[in-house]
């Protein structure tokens, strides 16, 4: 029997609003209420709302079948909580039913794990914090921001307390091997690793709509085909990808919601196939395999490593000044300086700022709305010039 992990991730930022040189040390509000406003409330109605009412009702009619895990960024959480409290409603929902689990992430869907132990620590320790103030639960896995990961990381997150993390099933990290087997941490081999089958994941995440390519229109039944093609003997096959996915980047309109409803009805009457949590994965005696990650790897782009925030020389600027903040973050009494320090750790800020897909289609640009990336480069610089300054203030 083949255990499948299906994993959603949501991670909304609050959105900078155009924040001009004139502006600093005059004026303190630097988020776009409006547009964070308007996309939680377009996002819910046609994603989080019903995708989490498909799930309820799958979990319901296939008792003990069904089996599915979220992450949800900190940012997200609070954006809900201020602008559409029914979406944490309806994940309450889901929890209650045993088959739902939210895993760890960053307080900010920050990449503050490209930079040192404690302020992804500092990190992970607020998310700890909102997951229990909002669902009451500690969780045990944990998936990073757009599934960063590393050896180095992966101790840290043991360090932690966490048993689990789900990550990118790289090439260059695999070799000849299968995404599809239980692996661990080389330094800490009680710390199991579930790795993405991104393959899989990108005939529905790229190609679910796409009416030139040969497999086109992706039914259930289709899609089940190519899960035959893997091997009986590989035991997992796991997914993770963005929740708007159903939605959002793909309409009601296009037979989205169908097409979960349909193979996830298949997985739970396939005696083949058994849907798991991340957490119950640590709970088994199942055997794991080490695998070395000396850098960095993400679930983003072709290559799987972290250009997408920190590849070109703009990104590395704003990054390495925002984290030369950490000092004064340390030391500030300033708490709303603090927290906005945070939120522009987060990853959307940084790939706003990419030139890795101008001349591409990306659904990670859905949200730009920055005209080029230098803009959006010199609109965040404003904004961390006069955070630093706040931070400053006795």
């Amino acid at each position: 029997m083949q255990k499948i992990c299906f994993h959603f991730q949501i991670s909304q930022p609050f959105r900078l609003r155009t924040y001009r040189f004139f502006d600093i040390n005059v004026h303190h509000d630097y988020f776009d209420e409006f547009q964070n406003s308007y996309l939680v409330n377009r996002l819910s109605e046609r994603c989080y709302l019903p995708a989490n009412r498909l799930m309820l009702d799958l979990i319901q009619k296939h008792p003990g079948q069904i089996a599915v895990s979220y992450s949800i960024a900190g940012s997200s959480i609070k954006l809900f909580q201020e602008y559409c409290p029914e979406v944490i409603d309806s994940f309450k929902e889901l929890l209650k039913t045993g088959h739902v689990e939210i895993t760890g992430n960053t307080f900010t869907h920050s990449i503050a794990s490209l930079h040192n132990k404690s302020t992804f620590v500092e990190q992970v320790r607020l998310q700890e914090e909102l997951l229990q103030e909002a669902f009451g639960i500690k969780p045990t896995s944990f998936c990073n921001t757009e599934m960063i990961y590393s050896d180095e990381i992966g101790e840290w997150l043991y360090e932690l307390g966490y048993k689990t993390v789900l990550t990118e099933g790289a090439k260059h990290i695999l070799a000849w091997k299968s995404p599809g087997y239980l692996y661990c941490n080389p330094f800490q081999t009680d710390l199991k690793l579930l790795l993405r089958s991104y393959a899989l994941c990108d005939d529905i995440t790229l190609r679910f709509n796409d009416k030139s390519w040969d497999m086109y229109p992706l039914t259930a039944e289709k899609y089940l085909g190519f899960l035959q093609s893997v091997p009986p003997e590989v035991p997992h096959i796991n997914f993770a990808f963005d929740y708007e996915t159903i939605g959002e980047y793909y309409t009601q309109e296009t037979g989205i919601f169908d097409f979960f409803r349909s193979l996830f009805t298949h997985f739970a009457q396939m005696s083949q196939y058994q849907m798991i949590l991340p957490s119950k994965v640590s709970e088994s005696t199942e055997k794991s395999t080490t695998i070395n990650v000396p850098w960095p790897i993400s679930g983003m782009g072709e290559e799987k490593d972290t250009v997408e925030w920190i590849g070109n020389e703009l990104q590395q600027e704003a990054f390495d000044q925002l984290f030369k903040l950490e000092p004064l973050y340390l030391e500030s009494k300033n708490e709303k300086a603090k927290l906005n320090w945070l939120r522009l750790q987060a990853a959307d800020h940084f790939n706003f700022m990419s030139t890795k897909w101008l001349n591409k289609q990306s659904v990670k640009r859905n949200f730009d709305v920055y005209p080029s990336p230098y803009q959006a480069f010199i609109n965040y610089m404003n904004v961390l010039n006069d955070v630093k300054l706040q931070l400053t203030e006795k």
